[in-house]
């Protein structure tokens, strides 16, 4: 099943279609109830095919393409909540550091909504290493990404233009996701 809310857009087009429905069974209603109940019945199993379908993972996904011009070496550095100790590692690849640490949850704690502990988690991450890189002579800052890295990493290039991606951490299979999503070069520590 897929997430409606992962996306701005989706969340758009998931109320809009939420509100077309309502107005649909409404109107139903209006005419009978019977003729209603078939509307809502109706509405109901074309939503749960909707979020059922197969996601756009399966699909050909688009690729994103981000550089900057001129001597500036910037890198996405892709850093998990509790990782610290990466300036000597990687200081001397890059003049500008985009730390992003996504905000990874447990399921139960994404159902309930109770996030708060992983995103002050991945905050102190993302302050304490963009600070270490900046000491060490590196222009760095530090961003709270999505509970899904990819997706991380793709809102974070669409305001940093990065060189260069580096995972601090090669666990959960992202790096082979984001090597077949973007078209730049992608390494670990």
């Amino acid at each position: 099943m897929r997430n409606p809310f992962r996306s701005e857009d989706e969340a758009f087009r998931f109320l809009v279609v939420s509100l077309v429905a309502a107005v649909v069974i409404g109107a139903a209603s209006w005419i009978n109830t019977w003729v209603g109940v078939a509307a809502a019945v109706v509405v109901v199993a074309a939503v749960i095919w909707g979020l059922w379908r197969p996601s756009a993972e399966t699909e050909e996904p688009s690729m994103l393409v981000s550089g900057t011009p001129g001597t500036t070496h910037r890198v996405l550095l892709v850093a998990p909540a509790g990782a610290s100790r990466l300036t000597g590692r990687i200081g001397w690849l890059a003049t500008d550091v985009l730390v992003v640490v996504p905000v990874l949850v447990s399921t139960v704690h994404a159902l309930t909504g109770d996030v708060d502990h992983e995103r002050a988690a991945a905050q102190q991450t993302a302050e304490t290493l963009a600070g270490d890189l900046s000491r060490s002579g590196v222009q760095a800052r530090g961003l709270v990404g999505a509970d899904d890295t990819v997706l991380a990493i793709e809102d974070a290039l669409r305001e940093f233009g990065a060189d260069e991606i580096v995972f601090a951490d090669a666990g959960d299979g992202a790096v082979a996701h984001a090597r077949e999503r973007f078209a730049l070069p992608v390494s670990t520590l």
